[in-house]
């Protein structure tokens, strides 16, 4: 079976860049996010997962079978997650809507950066420092699906002074926030409505406080650094043209707006437009809205 679907943290590249504009027309069922609350914990702790699940008429109600990966991905492999866990190299952990998992507390062995033996090499983190437990959702007539639920683990190749520092300091990421979506300057509600075959603008935006400082060790400098997190906003629709997939605002950017022209269908009916807001550090929130087009 293959991974049609890899939901990563993603870290933002510069302010309304192009990407592929395929994915952001929703035209068969799809996984948009899976969402870990809280965003980052230790292991042996619990997270609450969910899934956004869509199709070209809107919101499914669908229940994913959910599973917690066992296997590391080998440094020979280049997806997200090892192939094992594309088979049976999983701990099953049900089917629903909403569920609870316990992180396994060899997570940070398994995904992180312990080693089993001396000797061994660390794993290396992600750009802001972080490791990850992945999660697979299977549903029905969905591709298969992989989020990551943020560890918080020691730091590697530090030193003790530097490690406990860190240890102690280091605050866990939270989940952003979005503030809505606007369509050419008006606020999106029941109400809103939009005229077949033309360009209208979307925007969106978050609180400042969903802008996380977070501490950093510097491997280059070895020395622990204040950082703030990059955002990114994936765009989703039913039907029309979006002229972007997603649209980022790097580290330190002050910007809590982003924006990108909706084609809108040629046809009446109703619409639905999805956002996903991502931080660099895993955290995501996701917002769904009925549009009609009249």
């Amino acid at each position: 079976m293959k991974c049609a679907a890899i939901l990563v943290a993603l870290i933002g590249v510069g302010c309304d860049r192009s990407l592929d504009q395929r994915l952001a027309i929703v035209d068969r069922p799809r996984v948009l996010a899976i969402t870990t609350e809280p965003a980052e914990v230790t292991p042996g702790a619990s997270v609450t997962l969910t899934a956004l699940l869509a199709g070209p008429g809107g919101p499914l109600a669908a229940s994913p079978a959910w599973s917690l990966c066992t296997a590391p991905k080998p440094p020979t492999e280049d997806n997200s997650v090892a192939d094992d866990c594309l088979a049976d190299a999983v701990t099953e952990l049900g089917t629903a809507a909403l569920i609870e998992a316990t992180i396994p507390d060899d997570a940070c062995r398994t995904y992180g950066p312990d080693v089993a033996a001396p000797g061994y090499r660390p794993r290396d983190p992600d750009a802001t420092g972080g490791y990850y437990q992945p999660i697979r959702a299977a549903a029905p007539a969905f591709d298969l699906a992989f989020g990551f639920a943020r560890i918080t683990c020691n730091l590697a190749n530090a030193s003790g002074d530097l490690a406990q520092a860190y240890k102690t300091l280091y605050v866990a990421n939270t989940n952003p926030s979005l503030t809505g979506l606007s369509i050419d300057g008006v606020g999106v509600d029941a109400t809103t409505k939009v005229t077949p075959d033309h360009d209208v603008t979307l925007t969106t935006s978050w609180p400042a406080a969903s802008v996380e400082a977070f501490l950093y060790f510097d491997p280059d400098a070895m020395q622990l650094v204040t950082r703030h997190e990059a955002m990114r906003v994936s765009w989703f629709a039913t039907g029309g043209e979006l002229a972007v997939d997603a649209s980022a605002v790097v580290e330190d950017d002050p910007t809590n707006t982003v924006s990108t022209t909706w084609h809108t269908p040629a046809h009446r009916g109703p619409a639905w437009i999805w956002l996903v807001l991502r931080d660099s550090r895993g955290g995501l929130v996701t917002a769904t809205f009925a549009i009609a087009v009249e």
